[in-house]
């Protein structure tokens, strides 16, 4: 995935350096003679040169023109002349020719910029991406980076202080966009109709019509009938050649392309959107979200009964992969087991649960234990033979979720999100009376002083999975390992692993 975030700052200050530097006479004489030839009432409003290529923004009677010249074999030749390229409505504020093969363009406004990015490449110029900045009343500047590589729309986003940095960021899920390809070459690119990100728009980053043509590359046997762009995957309402209304769910992995999961057949009065739950499943009475809920699967995760609402959290609530909760945070509340509900390829519509009762009624707890302390403030070790002498591979806090592999006298082999060991079984509560513990994870925060915090797979710190700066109000520490490690369960982002000690303090009550 691109990350168009320190090129483009850097790029950015240059800008602001240089804005209003450059005058008509470091354009070649040659190409004001193209300009002359081409528009011949034209105005120069800003122009670079970095020999053997030449860049203008120029006014023709009242139209703004983006021209690019380069010499070749000794000549110059205008070989860009598009004024589709630039916004009518807004002056350009900076020209920049980086290099002979990068050029930049800004518009400046009071607390917000754009800046788009075109490059030559294999000899002819492209429009690369583009980087939108707002500055806040608090100083920091909020930067929404949107790029086009391999056929492939990528965005991210950055929150920043105003020392450039980063306080939070999100890389979100790739958009196929070959439709775009042949419109992104810089002579006939058109700024207008670049599907830009819905900077303030919570739950697609992308325009329908982009979404649209997604998913005619994705399915082009299937109709649209809506979709979303969310930070986690793609998502869209779909009609199958057979008139049957499905989800799919779709993600991009480099090795494998995308991939898709798509749902079994929706009830056939199923709608997408209502409201400001725009990218909600409607099923009668009910707003149901889909969401990954592993690395590999996607399931329902959250339910709203609109019709029911009352006030209570009974009838919104949230599932995960094997649990449900109705309270906030996610993870103090939960109730833990296996349901019908977490994988959309597999699923009975018809059976989703209308309040938290009746999906905690739908649970099977058979196979769960939940970490049971006498004293809240113990921990239970997680040892990797069933003795007491065994190392351990960590001390885990009451509330601990764990799904029970084999029972051995007074051990059960467990496995805690993907790391497996031996817990001493009086310090389990199984199955329903695990509902009854309550959650002793310890609060935690990220230092200030420390730019990153890095969530790990193994305690090693050698394999680093995320910066997980942005998350970090998710962040339930479950056990503690060694004298340096958590192990942690983000539940929002369906994932866990490690992080240091050193990186998190307990705050400031």
């Amino acid at each position: 995935m691109i990350r168009l975030k320190n090129f483009l700052m850097i790029i950015l200050v240059l800008l602001l350096v240089i804005a209003g530097a450059c005058a008509e006479e470091t354009l070649p004489q040659e190409m004001l003679e193209l300009l002359k030839q081409a528009y011949p009432e034209h105005t120069l409003l800003k122009s670079e040169r970095c020999d053997p290529t030449a860049a203008a923004v120029i006014s023709d009677k009242g139209t703004q023109v983006l021209c690019l010249a380069e010499k070749q074999d000794g000549e110059w030749k205008l070989v860009v002349s598009n004024p589709a390229a630039l916004r009518q409505d807004a002056s350009v504020s900076s020209l920049l020719l980086d290099t002979d093969e990068t050029l930049f363009w800004s518009y400046h406004g009071v607390n917000a910029s754009s800046t788009f990015y075109a490059a030559r490449k294999n000899g002819l110029w492209r429009v690369v991406g583009m980087q939108d900045y707002e500055t806040y009343p608090n100083g920091n500047v909020g930067e929404h980076a949107l790029g086009y590589e391999d056929g492939r729309l990528v965005y991210s986003t950055y929150l920043c202080d105003e020392n450039d940095n980063i306080l939070s960021m999100n890389d979100y899920e790739p958009v196929p966009a070959a439709w775009l390809n042949d419109r992104m070459e810089l002579s006939v690119f058109d700024e207008s109709a670049f599907p830009k990100a819905n900077i303030n728009y919570t739950h697609s980053w992308l325009s329908e019509e982009a979404a649209m043509k997604a998913a005619e590359e994705l399915f082009p046997e299937y109709t649209f009938l809506g979709g979303c762009a969310k930070r986690t995957h793609l998502e869209f309402f779909l009609k199958n050649p057979r008139g049957e209304l499905l989800i799919a769910a779709t993600r991009f992995d480099e090795k494998t392309g995308w991939r898709s999961s798509m749902s079994t057949p929706l009830p056939a009065d199923t709608r997408y959107g209502l409201e400001n739950f725009s990218s909600s499943l409607v099923l009668g009475d009910l707003l149901v979200n889909v969401a990954p809920v592993d690395e590999n699967t996607f399931g329902v995760t959250y339910i709203y009964n609109h019709a029911s609402y009352d006030g209570s959290s009974e009838t919104m609530f949230q599932l995960g992969k094997n649990w449900v909760c109705c309270d906030v945070p996610v993870g103090y509340g939960n109730v833990y087991g296996d349901h019908p509900w977490a994988d959309i390829t597999m699923m009975d519509w018809q059976s989703l649960p209308h309040t938290f009762e009746e999906a905690v009624a739908g649970l099977d707890s058979s196979r769960w234990a939940i970490v049971n302390n006498p004293n809240p403030e113990d921990r239970l070790h997680l040892r990797t033979k069933a003795d007491k002498d065994a190392k351990s591979l960590g001390k885990y806090y009451n509330g601990t979720p764990v799904r029970v592999l084999e029972q051995k006298k007074d051990w059960v082999r467990v496995n805690i999100y993907g790391v497996e060991g031996w817990m001493m079984k009086k310090y389990l509560a199984f199955g329903d009376r695990g509902r009854s513990v309550e959650a002793a994870f310890p609060n935690r925060m990220p230092l200030e002083s420390q730019r990153d915090h890095y969530l790990y797979a193994s305690p090693d710190a050698q394999r680093p999975v995320d910066n997980i700066l942005e998350l970090h109000q998710g962040l339930l520490v479950l056990g503690i390992v060694g004298e340096e490690w958590y192990h942690v369960w983000i539940p929002e982002q369906m994932t866990s692993g490690y992080v240091l000690q050193a990186d998190w303090f307990e705050g400031n009550g």
